[in-house]
């Protein structure tokens, strides 16, 4: 069984770790408690604080805000960069300073996507993107990603070595 707690502990460490300023904004929102209902779905509470976070079906600490939603509201939503305050209940003040946070953050999707689904994923989204937006990514600690895209490519090529050798 899937413990949800640990689980989203380690999210939020993976995403702050792909996300160098990202742990700072949150410490400044957190605590932080809110609810999102996707349409169909069932209601999921969440509360922020570092690593007394917590996620669960139902309510442990008060909402400061809900977000209910249809998953197609969902996807417009991350791909626009904008949070439509009809999808909000409660602080919305509060809720759209949380999202602006994730948001803003640059968090690096394709580090993410290829420590949790494995290097191919990583490499055709990669590739999607560049397709799509027809630019290279720009980070502002340049050195830091170069080091990460090093690894990324050892990592490619030990994977390479390893299916190579099991022949």
């Amino acid at each position: 069984m899937i413990n949800l707690n640990k689980a989203l502990i380690k999210l939020l460490s993976d995403i702050q770790e792909s996300s160098p300023n990202l742990k700072n904004t949150l410490n400044e929102v957190s605590p932080i408690a809110f609810s999102a209902h996707v349409k169909g779905h069932k209601k999921l509470y969440f509360y922020i604080n570092n690593k007394n976070s917590s996620i669960s079906f139902s309510e442990i600490f008060p909402s400061q805000f809900n977000i209910n939603a249809s998953m197609m509201d969902i996807i417009q939503t991350f791909s626009s960069g904008k949070l439509k305050k009809n999808l909000i209940d409660g602080d919305t003040e509060l809720a759209i300073v949380f999202f602006n946070a994730i948001i803003k953050s640059n968090i690096d999707f394709i580090y993410l996507i290829d420590k949790y689904f494995g290097n191919i994923p990583a490499l055709f989204t990669y590739t999607v993107l560049n397709k799509i937006f027809n630019t290279e990514e720009v980070y502002a600690d340049s050195q830091y990603r170069n080091i990460r895209k090093k690894l990324r490519d050892i990592s490619i090529r030990i994977d390479r070595l390893e299916a190579y050798s099991n022949l």
